[in-house]
C-alpha cells in the first residue's frame, strides 16, 4: 500500500463534516470489536488451561503406558517388566492388578476401580505418594506405618464383609472424593466385592469380597480419579481376587511423555509384538481430550460470531464515510485516482478500526485471563473435572483470534469500498 494511500485514508478518518456523528459509530465498532476478540481469547484460553490441567494430572497421577496380554494369564510379568526397563527414557515398569469392584460402608456404597499395586515399583512411575493427604502411602507396605495401628481393630477383622466371609483386613488408598462418598477415614473399615474372579470355564460366575482398612486418602485434583480410584498392595489383591501370580498390565513411565508413540513402538518391539498390546496415555485419556477439544472449537465457531456482528459497525461507519467524502473522492477521480486507489484508502480505514479493536480486546483479555489465573475461581468439581478454573494463554490462541478478526474487519470493508470507487467526477462535483 502507496504512501498517498495510507495518508488520505487518516485524513478521511480524521477530519470528517460528520465528524462526531463517524466518531461515535466508529466508537461503538471498537467497543464491540474488542468485546468480540476478548470473549474470544479468554473462552479459548480456559479451553487451553482445562486441557494443559488434565494433562499435568494425567501425568502425575498415572502412568505413560500400559503394556497388556491380549490372550490366555499375564503371570510371565516379570520378564516383560525387565525387557521394559531395558528399554532408554524408560523410568520405571511395575504390574497392576486392575480391577472394578464395588465398595460399602457403614454410611454409603460406590462403585470403583481396585488398583493392587507394589508400593516400592509405583513410586518410580507415579506421584501417588505425594498426593496423599491423610494417612501414609508407606502403609501399603509396612502395616506398622498405618495409622489404624494401636487402635483396637481386632473386633473389625472378625467382622463378615459384603458376602457374609470372614476375611483378614488389608489397607487401601482411596481417593478424597470416593472416601467423601462413603464417609469414611483412615482407620475405618469397608467391604469390597467384584465378580468372576473365582470361576472357571462352564461354571457361573463367584463374587469374591472382602475387608479393607482404609489405611489412606490421596487428591490428584482430577474428580475423575479421586471419586473412582483406590489403591491396595499387589500381593494382597492377587490374593483377594484368588488371580494366583497373574496381572492386569504391566505400567511403565518414560523421561519424555510427548514422544509416547515413539516409546510404544519400541516397547511393542521389545515385547515381541502380539499376544502383547501397548495402550499409552493419550490413548487411556482418548474420549475426555477429544471432548475438550471438540468444545474447543464448537466455543470458537459461536463467538466468532460476536465479530461477525461488531464488523457490521465497521460497515456502518464505512458507508458514512463514503457519503460524507463523495466530494472529496470525485476530486480525486477528476485528477486521475483509479478505482483500486479509492478502494484501498476506505479499506485502510476500516482496517483501523478493526486493528483498534483487536488491540484492546487483546489487552482486555490479558487482564481477566491474569485475575482467573490468579484469583481462584471456583467451579463445580463433578461436572468440569477441577476445583478452580485453570486459565492457560498462549501464543497460538492470541495469533488465531487476531489473524480471524482482522481477516473479518478486512472483508468488512469490501462492500463499502467497492461502493466508494464506484463514485466518478461528475456525481460528487455536479452540484458545485
Amino acid at each position: 500500500m502507496s504512501e498517498f494511500v495510507r495518508f488520505i485514508a487518516l485524513r478521511y478518518f480524521t477530519q470528517s463534516h460528520r465528524r462526531h456523528t463517524l466518531s461515535l459509530i466508529s466508537l461503538i465498532s471498537v467497543l464491540g470489536l474488542s468485546l468480540g476478540v476478548a470473549t474470544l481469547i479468554i473462552v479459548l484460553s480456559v479451553m487451553d488451561g482445562l486441557i494443559a490441567k488434565t494433562e499435568e494430572i494425567v501425568l502425575k497421577s498415572t502412568t505413560h503406558a500400559n503394556v497388556y496380554r491380549l490372550i490366555g494369564n499375564f503371570d510371565t510379568y516379570t520378564d516383560v517388566e525387565k525387557q521394559v526397563k531395558s528399554i532408554p527414557g524408560v523410568i520405571g515398569a511395575t504390574p497392576v492388578v486392575f480391577r472394578e469392584v464395588l465398595l460399602m460402608s457403614e454410611k454409603g456404597l460406590a462403585t470403583a476401580f481396585l488398583n493392587g499395586i507394589d508400593p516400592v515399583g509405583y513410586k518410580t512411575i507415579s506421584d501417588l505418594k505425594e498426593l496423599v493427604v491423610k494417612g501414609d502411602y508407606e502403609c501399603l507396605a509396612k502395616k506398622e506405618k498405618c495409622e489404624y495401628v494401636g487402635k483396637n481393630i481386632a473386633s473389625m477383622s472378625e467382622m463378615d464383609d459384603f458376602l457374609g466371609e470372614k476375611t483378614q483386613l488389608f489397607p487401601v488408598i482411596l481417593g478424597v472424593d470416593l472416601a467423601a462418598k462413603l464417609q469414611v477415614s483412615p482407620g475405618e473399615v469397608i467391604s469390597l466385592v467384584t465378580s468372576g474372579s473365582k470361576s472357571r470355564i462352564g461354571e457361573d460366575a463367584v463374587p469374591v469380597s472382602g475387608n479393607l482398612v482404609v489405611a489412606g486418602i490421596f487428591e490428584s485434583g482430577m474428580f475423575d480419579y479421586d471419586s473412582r480410584y483406590l489403591y491396595a498392595g499387589l500381593e494382597e489383591t492377587q490374593k483377594l481376587l484368588e488371580i494366583g501370580h497373574n496381572v492386569s498390565f504391566v505400567s511403565t513411565k518414560v523421561d519424555e511423555p510427548g514422544k509416547i508413540l515413539d516409546f510404544k513402538a519400541l516397547m511393542s518391539d521389545r515385547v515381541g509384538g502380539f499376544p502383547f498390546a501397548v495402550q499409552d496415555w493419550r490413548d487411556l485419556h482418548k474420549t475426555t481430550f477429544k471432548f475438550f477439544r471438540l468444545q474447543k472449537l464448537i466455543m470458537f465457531i459461536i463467538l466468532v460470531f460476536i465479530a461477525v456482528v461488531a464488523s457490521f459497525g465497521i460497515i456502518t461507519t464505512l458507508i458514512m464515510l463514503v457519503i460524507d467524502k463523495t466530494r472529496e473522492v470525485s476530486i480525486l477521480r477528476s485528477v486521475g485516482a483509479k478505482k483500486r486507489v479509492i478502494r484501498g484508502i476506505f479499506m485502510f480505514d476500516g482496517f483501523i478500526i478493526g486493528l483498534m479493536g483487536t488491540f484492546l480486546g487483546s489487552l482486555f483479555a490479558v487482564v481477566i485471563c491474569f485475575l482467573l489465573k490468579n484469583v481462584e475461581f471456583q467451579i463445580s468439581k463433578e461436572v468440569y473435572f477441577f476445583s478452580t478454573l485453570p486459565v492457560q494463554m498462549s501464543f497460538g490462541t492470541f495469533a488465531v483470534v487476531i489473524f480471524s478478526t482482522l481477516l473479518i474487519s478486512v472483508a468488512a470493508t469490501l462492500y463499502p469500498s467497492i461502493k466508494a470507487s464506484g463514485i466518478t467526477p461528475v456525481e460528487g462535483l455536479r452540484h458545485e
